[in-house]
């Protein structure tokens, strides 16, 4: 099992976020507001060298339920992404794939992201487009925090879902579930943290401004007793889901730090890493 060692980002420990919450804002450029002159961020982050990324393929034990993350074999039939009908298949079919793996009741995949390892170059983009090729994100980061967890259900879900469901003897989760659109990945392949190894006080709520709300995401401290895991070769048919919300009390994992990295065993002609997520409210019946 090829275990590697790489450079991950964090979120820098200054003193500036003991006066001043983290932010990223992702407005779109007016006449007032140049985005390579003026920062819609207060953003630092920092390089720790030389982490271990231990390999799991071939290696049980690594849940949803236990640390946050598991990998699961499915062969997708909407990889294209030529439409926005292809969205709409690819998140029924995430649908399908998280009821039947997690044993749900309802889900509602709310949210699928495109991202590419190419330069990017653009003067402004719309955040609402289906269709949306971002790069790599920057910094080890969980997409929902204890806060913004309930505001998200509450905005994707449906009223009359809301009434059947968000009442006792359901529980109430949000899941990713991230794919290489390639074959295989080698380039910038995703590290998961396990969420075991993680203390709660490195996670650090970050405003997320949007033209129409204000979200929240966690970026995490580095700790040296954090774990990080990935899946050497990893093929599109071998998707991670992994949790970044949890209503149901108790130990179990609720929430997954994860961040791409540079794979240092890629080959130098490896393609592009190009890939899928989304993001989707699962109910089970507690």
């Amino acid at each position: 099992m090829p275990d590697v060692t790489a450079d991950i980002e964090f979120l820098a420990d200054l003193p500036l976020y003991q006066k001043e919450k983290p932010y990223l804002a992702l407005l779109p450029p007016r006449e007032d507001r140049d985005p390579d002159k003026q920062r819609l961020d207060n953003l630092e982050f920092e390089v720790h060298r030389g982490i271990t990324i231990t390999d799991i393929r071939d290696t049980k034990g690594f849940t949803i339920e236990k640390c946050g993350f598991e990998v699961v074999s499915h062969e997708s039939q909407h990889l294209a992404f030529r439409d926005v009908a292809d969205v709409d298949a690819y998140k029924r079919e995430t649908e399908h794939l998280l009821r039947t793996t997690l044993g749900a009741v309802h889900v509602l995949c709310y949210d699928l992201g495109l991202r590419k390892n190419d330069p990017i170059r653009r003067k402004q983009f719309d955040i609402n487009e289906p269709l949306l090729v971002e790069g790599p994100a920057k910094g080890a980061h969980n997409d929902i925090t204890r806060e913004s967890g309930p505001s998200i259900v509450g905005r994707y879900l449906p009223v009359e879902d809301q009434t059947r469901f968000l009442r006792p003897g359901y529980r109430v989760r949000i899941i990713n579930t991230w794919r290489s659109i390639n074959p295989v990945v080698e380039d910038r392949p995703l590290a998961l943290c396990d969420s075991r190894s993680v203390d709660p006080r490195d996670l650090i709520a970050a405003d997320r401004i949007l033209p129409d709300r204000v979200g929240e995401v966690y970026y995490l401290r580095h700790n040296p007793e954090q774990r990080w895991y990935w899946m050497e070769h990893q093929s599109s048919s071998e998707p991670y889901i992994f949790v970044m919300y949890d209503t149901k009390p108790g130990d179990q994992a609720r929430f997954c730090p994860h961040i791409s990295f540079v794979n240092s065993r890629a080959r130098s002609d490896a393609p592009s890493r190009h890939s899928v997520e989304t993001r989707s409210v699962v109910i089970s019946r507690d």
